[in-house]
């Protein structure tokens, strides 16, 4: 099936279902009407952020119409022009490719529907316009887990990476902090770099070839700028790899078991939950004339770092 194909399909089908929902869902006074375009909702990750967006939307009289784009550019553009199509109020977009989804985001600045993105941004350069971007700062995460590292390893040590989806705004962003603070420890080498897409299965093949490249003493450190490398750390722990220090990015709950065991040094809290409340919270604030109550260009959203030391103080952000 072509791209064209499958993006008239979707079109298709959400005309039928979703146009006329909502046009009954009209009829009720006083609701806003807003759409949310999440780049797929299968990950885990999204669980607890649709959660609370679809609490604090039915909290404040909100019809929220979440969908999926299936990890897929098309579909997500396709989505896009459906939810300008139903003339919602506002669109919320969680996008796969920064630069990819301009062209979706540039049809709603031009039907005047106003855009928030959350979780991942918009490159704002090429013209498009958004109300402001609701997530973490992902360069302060690379950061946070450049600190991490300094704590696990010391000044001195060889370090390897797990990159998430190559060219995506969080994986660019995380790798530029972790550099700019590793530049501070010289003595730290980077001795490889591999994406795995932030993919459970990936992460482990990537460890495993690592572990596997650098024999016991060879290795201090892998850093994963996901959470799926708690799956890798977990081998490595099994196979006697004792000698090598995981950082994680993220807190779900099988990574804050694997800090609790000692398998995992330490992690960057990103709390995808606030991230769904507070989007919905800023969408209801711009519509309702309060728009100095919206935080702009950015609402970034707060990363503590997580290690032996916290982590019985701190839930795990999602799982169970």
């Amino acid at each position: 099936m072509t791209k064209a194909v499958q993006r008239r399909l979707v079109l298709g089908a959400m005309a039928a279902g979703g146009l006329v929902a909502l046009s009954g869902q009209r009829a009720l006074a006083g609701q806003r009407h807003i759409g949310f375009m999440i780049y797929d909702t299968s990950i885990p990750f999204f669980s607890n952020l649709i959660k609370r967006a679809q609490e604090t939307a039915a909290a404040n009289n909100v019809t929220l119409n979440i969908q999926s784009g299936n990890g897929d550019l098309s579909t997500q553009i396709a989505v896009v022009e459906q939810f300008i199509a139903q003339q919602v109020d506002l669109i919320l977009i969680c996008p796969g490719d920064r630069r990819g989804i301009v062209p979706a985001v540039l049809q709603a600045n031009a039907a005047d529907v106003p855009v928030i993105a959350v979780n991942e941004e918009v490159d704002t350069s090429t013209g498009a316009k958004i109300i402001t971007y609701v997530g973490v700062n992902d360069y302060v995460f690379g950061q946070r887990q450049g600190d991490l590292l300094v704590q696990a390893v010391g000044e001195k040590a060889k370090v390897a990476l797990i990159l998430g989806k190559l060219g995506t705004a969080a994986q660019l962003n995380r790798q530029a902090g972790l550099m700019a603070t590793l530049k501070q420890h010289p003595g730290i080498t980077i001795v490889g770099r591999q994406a795995a897409d932030w993919d459970n299965a990936k992460a482990l093949s990537v460890t495993q070839d690592y572990l596997n490249r650098y024999p016991q003493g060879t290795l201090d450190a892998i850093i994963d700028q996901g959470p799926e490398g708690v799956t890798g750390a977990n081998f490595a722990a099994r196979s006697g790899r004792t000698d090598v220090k995981f950082i994680m990015g993220d807190y779900p709950a099988d990574v804050r078991n694997a800090i609790l065991q000692g398998v995992v040094f330490g992690t960057v809290d990103q709390d995808p939950g606030p991230q769904g409340k507070l989007a919905i919270i800023d969408a209801v604030n711009w519509l309702s004339g309060k728009q100095s109550q919206v935080p702009r260009p950015n609402h970034y959203l707060p990363l503590p770092i997580v290690t032996k030391a916290n982590v019985t103080s701190i839930p795990a952000a999602w799982g169970g």
